[in-house]
């Protein structure tokens, strides 16, 4: 049934996209691009932990990386953070060997050293002070590294949504203007494509020593504003 339905859905679509091509080709119209943007300051945060365990044996690296994973998890969970917002979304195994050093001319010999267990958390969390103080805490409670800070601008959704409106009322008027101009008039709408984009602009680059509930100082984390910006392409016919 779902397989059906998908058909029938996408059979709508081309029907659509050839309607709308068809009408072009017969209909004299006007096409216009129109857009609208905003910035908006991320107000939550994704951390990206990695914890490592080597140990001699795999079956000891990958016990005692999960054992570390847990331990930053709980230490996570204790601390605020949702559990349905940890989710460890890789994890690696790879053998450990250096090369002995060897008489001059001659080639070193490969020595194992064990076993290397890697695993990397995303961790969502709900404010940027937050994030800042638990990234100090993560380290401590055995996240070897912090792969990345990723910012997020919570109701980006419902801001695109405005904002797509928006570029389609400008798009419009823009039509309208051009129409007008000529003596012509707007008729019935053809067609119209949209698409989104999101892009950081510079951070302040503000860095204030802060210091976390424990007493812990804490480095803030302050990104910049993100630009939200929708586009439409619209097509209108043109009436007498």
């Amino acid at each position: 049934m779902t397989r059906i339905l998908a058909t029938a859905l996408s059979s709508a679509l081309l029907l659509a996209s050839a309607s709308a091509e068809t009408l072009k080709d017969t209909l004299p119209h006007i096409s216009v691009t129109g857009a609208a943007s905003e910035e908006a300051l991320p107000d939550r945060a994704i951390l990206r932990l990695d914890i490592v365990a080597d140990r001699p044996t795999a079956t000891e690296a990958v016990a005692e990386n999960e054992r570390k994973t847990r331990s930053v998890s709980d230490d996570l969970v204790r601390r605020g953070v949702p559990i349905d917002g940890i989710r460890v979304v890789g994890a690696t195994l790879q053998s450990v060997s250096t090369e002995e050093a060897a008489p001059r001319s001659a080639r070193g010999k490969r020595v194992s050293k064990g076993f290397r267990a890697r695993s990397e958390l995303s961790v969502t969390v709900a404010s940027l002070d937050e994030a800042a103080s638990l990234l100090s805490r993560a380290i401590d409670a055995d996240s070897n590294d912090v792969r990345g800070v990723e910012f997020i601008v919570s109701d980006e959704r419902t801001r695109l949504e405005r904002l797509r409106i928006a570029a389609v009322k400008d798009a419009e008027q823009r039509a309208r203007n051009y129409v007008e101009a000529v003596g012509g008039k707007l008729g019935r709408i053809i067609e119209i494509d949209h698409q989104e984009e999101t892009a950081a602009t510079e951070a302040d680059g503000r860095a204030e020593p802060s210091a976390s509930a424990s007493g812990a100082a804490f480095l803030p984390l302050r990104p910049g504003a993100r630009r939200l910006t929708a586009r439409v392409s619209a097509t209108w016919a043109l009436s007498r």
